[in-house]
């Protein structure tokens, strides 16, 4: 009989990172739509909705897998939900060497045993492009997710440091739904965009303007020169992907060749 796997993922963003691993395990007959139903409940990232969920399901016994554990960030509350979810779970999936041996070193402070590895970053299997939204005229992509850690007035004031930046034609694409999301909506032109539509403008725009850590997965790999991609603030500064080996290939099909190694029960 086939393992079954409920994936918890509550981000737009997250859905369209892993929508190939999503595709080949429905293709596989080893997707389920409610977690009841599953075997393993694989917990994409660091989203409170997911530690939420994970809590939940940690609290059941159920078996737990984390994909992205042991990533770091800044300017965000994810870490204390991405390090809790790693800690509830059974199996620990890295984009990296450097993540894995956090999540050696956390597990250890814990007396927890590992269950560790380094599958590469499944951003990078799905870089399907879209350019059908892409205008015939120069233009800019931003994208700015509300840092966690920042009050209303702070994050005021990087909206106005982003608005200030604008002088051509720019895509403004809708946050991811944290704490002060709200004071960006006004602004946003673009609301649930298709991942493969946000990767064709991605990948044609003459400034990314940014503070999500897309500025470190994707688009280093589509845009043309990197040096126009504008941090604004330090949310996702420290993000460890930047500065490690992000070209392990294939990372859909290494995590389903892990999964094939687990058995019922």
């Amino acid at each position: 009989m086939k393992l079954k796997f409920f994936i918890a993922s509550f981000n737009r963003a997250s859905d369209g990172a892993i929508s190939l691993l999503s595709k080949k395990l429905k293709d596989k007959d080893m997707l389920v739509q409610h977690y009841k139903d599953s075997d393993y409940i694989l917990a994409v990232g660091d989203r409170k909705e997911t530690f939420e969920f994970v809590l939940e399901r940690f609290r059941e016994n159920r078996k737990i897998i984390h994909l992205w554990a042991g990533e770091i960030s800044q300017g965000t509350h994810d870490e204390v939900y991405r390090h809790s979810i790693t800690m509830m779970s059974m199996m620990q999936l890295c984009t990296n060497h450097t993540a894995k041996e956090r999540v050696l070193a956390l597990c250890k402070a814990i007396d927890k045993k590992p269950n560790a590895y380094v599958v590469g970053n499944v951003m990078l299997d799905n870089l399907e492009i879209d350019t059908t939204m892409v205008p015939n005229e120069p233009y800019d992509v931003i994208l700015y997710n509300p840092p966690t850690e920042l009050n209303r007035n702070d994050i005021i004031n990087e909206i106005n440091i982003v608005r200030k930046m604008i002088f051509r034609r720019y895509f403004w694409i809708e946050p991811n739904g944290d704490f002060g999301s709200e004071l960006v909506k006004p602004f946003v032109t673009d609301k649930t965009i298709e991942h493969k539509k946000f990767l064709g403008l991605l990948k044609n725009c003459e400034r990314f303007i940014t503070n999500s850590s897309s500025m470190f997965y994707e688009a280093p790999f589509l845009m043309k020169d990197t040096k126009n991609i504008i941090s604004i603030g330090m949310r996702n500064i420290n993000r460890e992907s930047k500065y490690t080996n992000m070209t392990l290939k294939d990372a859909s099909d290494n995590i389903l060749n892990i999964f094939k190694r687990l058995k019922n029960g």
